[in-house]
């Protein structure tokens, strides 16, 4: 590996994570105290050093347990959150809806603030740092404590480490001088690397942020919200209140008046999408990180195809990414030249690309990342919160739950206009395409399981279900199962469907069209001789 090149992705990923961070917070009950204690937090100093870094710092000294609640609400909020392990309060409020007593052992109230809070951070969505940052010395064992109260994380105790997809917490021990405190640690020197000063928490803070996110795809994310959120004057005066009497003015001049705030939707995700572009994000990732990235990833090594060697090398991969050809055999055929088949050739552009960007050792994984990667670009419920129930529409899949159908899915192809504005109670049947399970190469669209799905769009393919209108808003509304692990929708005939997915606006429409040129294809009887004449054209 380039360490040059490696350590330059690094450096840009940082780059790019520091224009992103904004906030870090603190909890510790030894904040803004200025006596004798042991290990008491220099508020002051710590404040500046994460102004310096223009990262807005706020630290918080509880004085009771309301102030862990609000805290708790802050932190949802905060890009990073640094809390300590001991907490000691004095005012009880026994008032309060959380018991923080619940987590902790009767003769060691140790963690008994900070277990909860980490809880409530890695339950609520979104990317989070979380330090715990102690003056004790047993940072192994107040890991250990941590992992065995916390569900579906990982745990590494050598680096005194719990992490899953999204979520670090990091054990480290708090110091002013970092040669005097290794001498704590003199029979542990593995954990001397533990010991974070506190002027070097912003660099710390900077760096463990960045191994989280450090990737092309997540830098394009980064990049893009933080442009996102510096222009955030400019959407809003584009967005202007002045503006509010046209959009209404709209509104009334359209059928189906709802289609105003669907509208909506989509001028404002255009306007987004335009920002970037003009900001050039795209390019910023094709042009500052790709040879950085292959740099730092890829090894050098020899793939085993059909018994032939092919030799996998960083330059091969660059010259696949910036070739100019746009024939896609022409550019594989550049790359590979003699060393592959035409036929092994074909492989790698059709369905084995993926393994070229991947070692050996990783290849495993790669149905796996191709999925997650189709569901990001064909699924629009990604973002469905967990405790809000789908509605049946245009790009809704649902599963049947009876016995003997229960590998048969559907997919919803009435329109959105359709699918709303009944009555409460009154039944509206609703279009469906099946959706075949299969285990083949060739699927439409992939679930969350990982179940491979084919459109089935002959013309008589087509499937009507009866539902009732069964909520406020004037549709059909999924509801949460007995077991709540999922929604359901059930017809007019009580049969009950499973709620699997919903799918882009684009995709759901591009499945119409599909079967809508399916109606329209003209069979007629003719000359065999005239009808092979005219494949010739």
């Amino acid at each position: 590996m380039n360490k040059i090149e490696a350590d330059n992705f690094f450096k840009k990923s940082k780059e790019i994570v520091n224009g992103f961070l904004q906030s870090v917070v603190f909890l510790d009950d030894e904040a803004y105290q200025y006596d004798n204690n042991k290990f008491p937090l220099n508020a002051l100093l710590i404040s500046n050093l994460f102004a310096n870094e223009e990262k807005v710092c706020g630290i918080y000294n509880p004085q009771a347990k309301s102030g862990i609640h609000n805290f708790t609400a802050i932190a949802k909020k905060s890009d990073v959150v640094i809390l300590d392990w001991n907490i000691i309060i004095n005012e009880l409020n026994e008032s309060e809806n959380v018991d923080y007593d619940a987590d902790a052992d009767e003769d060691d109230p140790r963690g008994k603030y900070t277990i909860p809070i980490i809880k409530e951070l890695i339950n609520s969505d979104g990317l989070k740092l979380i330090i715990v940052y102690t003056g004790e010395s047993d940072l192994e064992g107040i890991t250990d404590d941590i992992f065995n109260r916390l569900e579906h994380m990982k745990l590494d105790k050598d680096m005194c480490e719990i992490y899953s997809e999204y979520i670090k917490i990091l054990v480290r021990h708090k110091s002013d001088d970092i040669e005097i405190d290794k001498q704590k640690f003199k029979s542990r020197p593995h954990l001397h690397d533990k010991i974070i000063q506190f002027t070097d928490l912003p660099a710390f803070v900077l760096d463990e942020f960045t191994k989280m996110t450090a990737g092309l795809l997540s830098n394009f994310a980064l990049l893009s919200l933080s442009e996102i959120r510096n222009k955030l004057h400019k959407i809003l005066s584009l967005f202007s209140k002045e503006l509010d009497a046209a959009y209404l003015g709209d509104k009334v001049l359209r059928p189906i008046q709802n289609d105003a705030e669907d509208f909506l939707l989509k001028l404002f995700g255009d306007t987004v999408s335009d920002l970037l572009q003009y900001a050039s994000i795209p390019q910023k990732i094709r042009n500052e990180l790709i040879d950085a990235w292959i740099e730092t990833f890829i090894n050098d090594e020899q793939f085993s195809v059909n018994a032939k060697i092919f030799q996998r090398t960083k330059e091969f991969l660059k010259q696949l990414i910036y070739s100019e050809k746009e024939d896609i055999e022409e550019r594989f055929d550049d790359a590979f030249g003699s060393t592959l088949s035409n036929k092994e050739k074909k492989a790698y552009r059709e369905s084995k690309s993926t393994k070229l960007f991947l070692n050996i050792e990783n290849h495993d994984k790669t149905e796996k990342i191709n999925s997650e990667f189709a569901q990001l670009t064909h699924h629009k419920s990604l973002f469905l919160p967990q405790n809000t129930a789908p509605k049946l529409t245009l790009g809704t899949v649902i599963r049947s739950t009876k016995q003997d159908e229960q590998d048969r899915y559907f997919v919803c192809i009435q329109q959105k206009c359709d699918s709303i504005r009944l009555e409460n109670e009154e039944p509206r049947r609703f279009l469906f395409l099946p959706l075949l399970k299969t285990d083949g190469d060739k699927f439409d669209i992939i679930t969350k399981k990982g179940d491979k799905l084919k459109l089935e769009i002959k013309s008589y393919s087509l499937r009507t279900i009866k539902f009732k209108c069964n909520c406020d808003e004037k549709g059909v509304k999924g509801i949460l199962s007995e077991c709540g692990n999922y929604y359901t929708f059930t017809d007019i005939h009580k049969n009950i469907f499973e709620w699997i997915l919903d799918l882009k606006d684009m995709h759901s429409q591009r499945i119409v069209t599909k079967y809508a040129s399916e109606l329209s294809r003209i069979g007629l009887d003719e000359s065999e001789w005239l009808r092979i004449a005219g494949k010739k054209h």
